[in-house]
């Protein structure tokens, strides 16, 4: 019993306490640019987190797999399955800012995505009906993310114990297949329409997709932060 104790210790410390992967260069606290050189290393970073780390549990965010995204409003109900979304990788980072003592950060990045998956639709749009299940595309160009969020250090390592997001996006382009069961004239109308009034198309869909990406973001950085001692990631 005693020594099952003691490998169930070292597992757990195993878990708990890895090696800072090479591909990122930790900044120290007391640098007079502490900001501009976390830009630098989130910048030089990104791609390979984007990967995935299999070493320390971390998914891989390009693609990121968001499953089903539900759309469920008075005037249009849209499923989507199989939702999956790719472009993380070549994310833009615009700034980062970080207030060690005060346990505060700002990531500001953009980035253009498309979004995959199998959909099942039925509403309105403004004065248009539209109805229709198979395969939906969504390009975003300039997704522009803004997160806030709060952060503190529990046994050496940090938890985000709070944030708060908001976006913008420079457009959004659409292409649904079989639109009212596959009749051409209405599809080529109303993915006509759609994309001419992509903002209000946006409106209903973006909240819960956009919610979903940046809650899948935020959930692979807290395994990074649980699995690397926080001294790794920010020297003194």
């Amino acid at each position: 019993m005693r020594v099952l104790l003691v490998v169930a210790v070292c597992c757990l410390a195993s878990t708990k306490a890895q090696t800072l992967p090479s591909f990122i260069h930790p900044c120290s606290a007391s640098d007079p640019e502490l900001n501009k050189c976390i830009q630098k290393a989130v910048a030089e970073a990104g791609p390979s987190f984007a990967d995935g780390i299999p070493a320390l549990g971390i998914a891989t965010l390009d693609p990121v797999q968001l499953g089903t995204v539900l759309v469920n409003n008075p005037s249009l109900k849209i499923t989507f399955t199989d939702t999956v979304v790719t472009g993380l990788r070549g994310f833009k980072v615009n700034s980062f800012k970080m207030s060690p003592e005060a346990g505060k950060a700002t990531f500001d990045f953009t980035a253009n995505v498309t979004l995959k998956a199998q959909y099942d639709m039925n509403g309105q749009v403004l004065i248009l009906p539209i109805r229709g299940n198979g395969q939906a595309k969504i390009k975003i160009t300039n997704l522009n993310i803004l997160i806030k969020y709060d952060y503190e250090t529990r046994e050496g390592h940090w938890l985000v114990t709070g944030y708060k997001d908001s976006y913008k996006m420079d457009r959004a382009q659409f292409k649904f297949t079989n639109l009212f069961g596959g009749n051409k004239q209405l599809a080529e109308t109303t993915n006509r329409f759609t994309n001419e009034n992509w903002s209000i198309i946006m409106q209903e869909i973006a909240p819960p997709a956009i919610t979903e990406i940046i809650r899948k973001c935020i959930d692979e950085v807290k395994k990074l932060f649980a699995t690397i001692p926080a001294e790794q990631l920010l020297r003194p």
